[in-house]
């Protein structure tokens, strides 16, 4: 693995940070572009985006902590991030919270606004997923060598590359979701309540070949308890938005002129 890709007498580049914030560059190109299209501000939708950030890093950073050091909760380590100790859900929560909040104050609707975000969330994620194989966190269960990696933290023997399937799984759901915005949606929110359930049920099913995280109850870890909370709190959000006519995708009826040149 390669965690560190620069190294020089003042400062590191790791891998996990760089392609994280890569990562989440492209997400907010991609929540912009569809801002744009969707007659958004977006100046605002960006710096929310930014905002969210940091809302985000704080949030995967405390569930990661509560998860695996509790006792660094309250201590100078907590944003010691550069190698690693962020879980994706934490993100989701306060950054969630902290976005609901932010459209309510700048007065933009929030599941068109949602939806974008959701539109630009699944090449992010698969980016940032590429940094946390190089850096040699997130790891699997041991496997063949055939399919298997050797990862400094994992100790002797080949692991699967869990990351990487994460990284493909989101690229998946992103095309799903361009399908389904092209042929299916018929309401704003569904886009974003969608790419949570998907990116929810892949998770759930590649945590049980994940090496790190701990079993919690009846067999599962935290992120697959959190995958069926999301899972069933989107599917009665979803049932709720699509009852409502004010959140319905009205057709184009531009008028075209049937005017005859003379």
């Amino acid at each position: 693995m390669h965690p560190i890709i620069i190294t020089t007498p003042w400062f590191n580049v790791y891998s996990y940070g760089f392609l994280l914030a890569i990562g989440y560059t492209i997400t907010i190109a991609l929540t912009c572009y569809k801002a744009k299209k969707n007659s958004l501000d977006t100046g605002a939708i960006f710096d929310l985006m930014l905002l969210q950030l940091i809302v985000g890093v704080i949030g995967s950073r405390f569930l990661f902590l509560a998860e695996f050091a509790p006792d660094k909760l309250f201590t100078m380590n907590f944003l010691a991030v550069e190698q690693g100790g962020l879980t994706f859900y934490g993100s989701v929560i306060t950054g969630f919270c902290f976005d609901l909040i932010y459209l309510k104050f700048k007065q933009i609707p929030v599941w068109k606004a949602m939806d974008c975000i959701g539109f630009g969330l699944g090449p992010g994620i698969a980016v940032a997923r590429v940094g946390c194989f190089l850096n040699g966190c997130c790891y699997g269960l041991e496997c063949s060598p055939s399919i298997g990696f050797q990862f400094r933290n994992a100790g002797q023997g080949y692991y699967h590359a869990t990351q990487l399937y994460e990284s493909v799984l989101s690229l998946v759901v992103f095309c799903i979701i361009l399908w389904f915005i092209k042929h299916k949606q018929t309401h704003h929110g569904q886009v974003t309540l969608g790419f949570i359930s998907l990116y929810a049920f892949f998770r759930f099913f590649i945590e049980f070949i994940r090496a790190e995280n701990p079993v919690i109850i009846m067999g599962m870890t935290l992120s697959q308890l959190l995958s069926i909370v999301f899972i069933t709190i989107s599917i009665i959000i979803w049932k709720k938005i699509n009852k409502n006519k004010e959140l319905e995708i009205m057709p184009d009826t531009n008028e075209v002129s049937l005017e005859k040149a003379k």
